[in-house]
């Protein structure tokens, strides 16, 4: 099986109701990972990750996104047809 390739890296933080939020730099916290700020570069997502632990009261976390391999297979094999 082929490694998974890192597309960025997101800020998310865990409520006391076990819901998850995620940080995106022009609205602060946001419900929908979607809507997050993607980070390209780790170091840089985890220096915001720390200002944000200062300032929070909640665990906050940087975490891995990958890219889905299943939205390129079509495209990859495109000749197959």
């Amino acid at each position: 099986m082929a490694e998974e390739e890192v597309a960025g890296y997101l800020i998310r933080r865990e409520l006391e109701s076990g819901d998850e939020e995620f940080w995106n730099v022009d609205n602060g916290w946001v419900s929908d990972p979607g809507d997050s700020e993607l980070y390209e570069d780790e170091d840089e997502a985890s220096a915001k990750a720390d200002e944000l632990r200062e300032q929070d009261k909640f665990v906050v976390t940087v975490e891995e996104v990958y890219f889905d391999d299943e939205e390129y297979v079509d495209e990859d094999h495109d000749d197959e047809a």
